[in-house]
């Protein structure tokens, strides 16, 4: 089994791509089957989870693995209660899909939160995306 980091402790930035990452369909894996897990800690903002098929993908290349092709998980969640003196979402969310994925990449954005130029002190109470981890 291979565990990968798509994103790592990510620190008072507002946006992140995380570098692609080879998938399953690279060492020819015929399931096609990855498990992903995000972690965030008081966070406030979206995470997107792409594949694409392609060898050298474009922009267009890359597709939403996340559950039922959503483009993006928004933190908090829908249900999630917020306790005080919290702002965001502290959770453990995992899926699994099955595609045989040339290349993974993770995504935050909270750039629609967060004004331009902001400091890291004005980034800090929207919390972090402490991991995503993909493993086949």
């Amino acid at each position: 089994m291979i565990t990968l980091e798509l994103i790592t402790p990510m620190g008072e930035v507002a946006n992140v791509i995380g570098e692609p990452m080879r998938g399953a369909g690279w060492y020819g894996h015929t399931t096609g089957l990855h498990t992903v897990a995000i972690r965030v800690l008081n966070f406030r903002g979206r995470v997107s989870v792409q594949a694409t098929i392609a060898n050298d993908p474009t922009v267009s290349d890359w597709f939403s693995v996340l559950p039922d092709a959503i483009p993006y998980i928004e933190y908090p969640q829908r249900g999630y209660v917020v306790q005080m003196p919290s702002s965001g979402e502290t959770s453990i969310f995992g899926f699994n899909f099955m595609t045989n994925a040339m290349w993974v990449r993770a995504l935050v954005t909270r750039d629609y939160l967060i004004p331009p130029l902001a400091t890291p002190i004005q980034i800090m109470p929207y919390g972090v995306v402490d991991y995503v981890k993909l493993s086949y």
